[in-house]
C-alpha cells in the first residue's frame, strides 16, 4: 500500500519555516525507518528524548518538542499512540510564508486524526515527570463504536492536557466519552484546559464530555452540544466530589471552571456542580435532562450570570449549599442569594423559532417579537456557533431586557461578577453594570465597514447588511413611524426606516431592503462610475439611542460598460503580445471598485 505523503517539498518549506519542529510527512500509521515521519513516529521520537540523530525519519539536532500537522490533513490511527513526555500539536499552513499571522479563521483548518480501530486516540501518561501536552487547531475524532475505550474516548489523561481551537467528536465510553482525567497521582494532580473548543456528538454511561475523578479542569469560551450520557444519575460533565467533611477546610474555589460558554443539545444531565467549581456566564438551554445537579454541601461552588432554561428540569439540589447568584432561570434552580437574586422567566417561548425549538432560522422582529433568544447558530466562516440574544420591541429602556445589561458587574464580597469577555472573545463593559448574563455580550456596533457590489451594465446588485447589525435585527417597517416619526421623503418607509443618504456622489438609482437586510439596488441608467452613499438603518439596539437612532453603513456601487472587445489573432510570437494585447492589459488594469458579494 502506498503511503499518502505530504512530499519532501513540504518538508523542506515547514522545516524553514519552523525550525527545528518536528514536521509530520506522512498521513499513515507506521513506524518504519525511512525518510518519512508518522504521527506515531514523531511523538514516540519525543518519548524517547529527542535525540540528534532523529527517529525512522523524525526530528535530529535541535529538534523541539513541537509536532506539526498540516491543515485539513487526515491523519488515521489503528491504536491509541501513548503521550509520555511533555509535547505540542498543532494544524500549520503548507504555505511556509503564512507562519504567524495566518489570515483565516482559527479551528475552520484543522487537521484531522481519526481513529480507524476501535480505541482511544491520546493516553497522556506521567511518570517520573509530570506530562503536559497542548493540543492546537486539530479534529480529533474517536472510533465512531460503541465503548472505544473503557475511560476516555478520545484521551485519557494522567497529566496535563490542553485543547485550544479544537473539535472533539465521536467518542464513546463507559467513563468520558471524549476525556477522561486522573486525579491525584503521586505528588500530582491531573487536569483538564479546554478553550475555543466544540465538543459534539460523544457518548457515554458517566460524563459524555468530560470525566474528572477531581473538580480540576478548566472549560471557557466553548461550545458543548449534542452530547449524549446515558446514566440517568450521572451527568455530561461529571466531576467527583473529592471531599469528605474532615477536610472542608482544604476546600478551593475556583479549582474547576466552566465559563463563557454555550451548552445545548445535549442528552442526559449537563453539569454536577461540587465544591470547588465555578460555572459562570453560561447558556445552558434546550437539553434533554437536568441543567445543573448542584451538590455542594460546603458553600465552595457558585453558579452565576447565566442562562438555564428550557431544559428537562433546569435545576436538582441534593444536600446543596452553593452559592447561586444572578440567573435567568425557573423556579426549580430557587430564588438564588439575597445579594444577587435569580430573575425568574416569565415568557411563553424563549427561542425565536417557528416551533420553539433551539434549530432552525431566527425569526424576525416582525414575525416574533415575544423570544429573548435565537436558535443555536454558527455563522459563515466561523469556527464556533452560538444562541444571540434579542432586543424586543416591547422593551421601552434596554432595562427591561432579562439578559442585556442583566449581568453582575460589581464586585463586591461573595458576589460573582462576570466574566472578563465572552464566548466569542469580545470584552465585557463593566461601566454602569453594563454586562449581559449568559455566554453572548450583545455588541452594538456604531458604524458599518465598506459594501456594495460592481456591476456590468444592465444589471443589478444584490447584497446583504446583516454582518454590520451586530447582535441586532432591523426593524418592521410598521413600527417606524412610532420610533422615527413620518417619513420625510413622503414615501412609506421600508424596513429598518431606511434613509439613503449620499455622500460623495449625486443619487444614480434605487434601493430596496427587506427585514433580514438583504438590499437590492437598480442602477438608473448605464452610466459609467461609482454611487457612494450611506445605507442608514434603526436597529433593535440604536432606536435607544434617541439622538442617534440610524446605524449609517458606507456603500459604494461601481457600474463599468460591458467589455465585449475580443479579439482572436493576438501572436506571441518573437516575445511580442501586440498592440491589441497591450491594450487588453492596460483595460484590466484600469478596472476598479469592490468585489461582488
Amino acid at each position: 500500500m502506498l503511503k499518502k505523503s505530504l512530499g519532501i517539498g513540504l518538508l523542506c518549506m515547514m522545516g524553514h519555516a519552523y525550525g527545528a519542529d518536528i514536521v509530520v510527512t506522512t498521513t499513515e500509521d507506521i513506524v518504519k525507518d525511512d525518510k518519512e515521519c508518522s504521527l506515531r513516529e514523531a511523538i514516540e521520537y519525543v518519548n524517547l528524548g529527542l535525540a540528534k540523530e532523529g527517529y525512522m525519519g523524525c526530528g535530529g539536532e535541535n529538534s523541539t518538542a513541537n509536532i506539526l500537522l498540516t491543515d485539513k490533513k487526515n491523519y488515521l490511527l489503528n491504536k491509541h499512540i501513548e503521550i509520555k513526555k511533555s509535547l505540542n500539536i498543532k494544524s500549520v499552513d503548507e504555505d511556509s510564508n503564512v507562519v504567524t499571522d495566518r489570515n483565516r479563521v482559527q479551528g475552520l483548518y484543522n487537521a484531522r486524526i481519526k481513529m480507524k480501530g476501535k480505541d482511544n486516540i491520546f493516553r497522556i501518561l506521567s511518570g517520573d515527570d509530570f506530562v503536559s501536552v497542548t493540543f492546537k487547531e486539530l479534529d480529533l475524532e474517536g472510533c465512531g463504536q460503541s465503548s472505544c475505550a473503557v475511560e476516555g474516548g478520545i484521551v485519557y489523561n494522567k497529566g496535563k492536557a490542553t485543547f485550544e481551537y479544537v473539535k472533539l467528536s465521536h467518542g464513546n465510553a463507559s467513563k468520558g466519552g471524549a476525556i477522561y482525567n486522573v486525579g491525584n497521582f503521586g505528588n500530582y494532580l491531573g487536569s483538564i484546559e479546554v478553550r475555543s473548543s466544540l465538543i459534539i456528538e460523544n457518548e457515554a454511561t458517566e460524563g459524555a464530555v468530560l470525566y474528572s475523578e477531581h473538580p480540576s479542569y478548566s472549560i471557557q469560551q466553548s461550545v458543548i452540544r449534542k452530547n449524549k450520557t446515558t446514566a440517568s444519575n450521572s451527568v455530561n460533565i461529571f466531576t467527583k466530589a473529592p471531599f469528605s467533611a474532615l477536610n472542608p477546610d482544604d476546600l478551593r474555589v475556583g479549582a474547576a471552571r466552566i465559563v463563557s460558554s454555550t451548552l445545548v443539545q445535549n442528552t442526559g444531565n449537563i453539569l454536577n456542580l461540587v465544591d470547588g467549581i465555578i460555572a459562570n456566564n453560561l447558556t445552558i438551554v434546550d437539553n434533554q435532562g437536568a441543567g445543573v445537579l448542584l451538590q455542594a454541601p460546603y458553600a465552595k461552588a457558585y453558579l452565576a450570570n447565566s442562562i438555564i432554561l428550557k431544559n428537562h428540569q433546569d435545576c436538582v439540589f441534593n444536600n446543596d449549599k452553593s452559592l447561586i447568584q444572578n440567573n435567568l432561570t425557573s423556579i426549580s434552580c430557587g430564588d438564588g442569594s439575597n445579594e444577587a437574586p435569580n430573575q425568574i422567566y416569565k415568557g411563553t417561548q424563549l427561542i425565536a423559532t417557528k416551533d420553539g425549538s433551539s434549530q432552525g432560522s431566527c425569526l424576525s422582529l416582525r414575525e416574533n417579537n415575544r423570544s429573548e433568544l435565537c436558535p443555536f447558530e454558527t455563522a459563515e466562516n466561523t469556527f464556533l456557533g452560538y444562541m444571540r440574544p434579542r432586543i424586543l420591541l416591547n422593551y421601552r429602556s434596554i432595562k427591561e431586557s432579562p439578559i442585556v445589561n442583566a449581568g453582575s458587574s460589581t464586585i463586591a464580597e461573595n458576589v460573582l461578577s462576570c466574566e472578563s469577555s465572552d464566548q466569542r472573545g469580545t470584552n465585557r463593559s463593566f461601566n454602569n453594570a453594563e454586562c449581559d448574563r449568559g455566554a453572548i455580550e450583545i455588541i452594538v456596533p456604531t458604524s458599518g465597514q465598506l459594501t456594495g457590489q460592481d456591476l456590468k451594465a444592465g444589471e443589478i446588485a444584490k447584497f446583504s447588511i446583516a454582518k454590520f447589525l451586530g447582535d441586532s435585527d432591523l426593524i418592521p417597517k410598521e413600527e417606524c413611524n412610532s420610533i422615527i416619526g413620518k417619513n420625510p421623503n413622503n414615501e412609506p418607509w421600508q424596513d429598518g426606516c431606511l434613509r439613503i443618504v449620499q455622500t460623495k456622489t449625486p443619487s444614480k438609482g434605487s434601493t430596496q431592503i427587506d427585514i433580514h437586510g438583504n438590499l437590492v439596488y437598480t442602477p438608473d441608467s448605464a452610466w459609467h462610475g461609482a454611487d457612494i452613499f450611506e445605507v442608514q438603518v434603526v436597529t433593535s439596539s440604536t432606536r435607544f439611542n434617541v439622538s442617534k437612532p440610524y446605524l449609517p453603513i458606507t456603500t459604494q456601487i461601481v457600474q463599468e460598460p460591458d467589455n465585449k472587445f475580443e479579439d482572436k489573432t493576438v501572436k506571441t510570437s518573437g516575445g511580442s503580445l501586440g498592440i491589441l494585447g497591450i491594450l487588453g492589459l492596460l483595460s484590466l488594469i484600469s478596472l476598479r471598485g469592490l468585489r461582488k458579494n
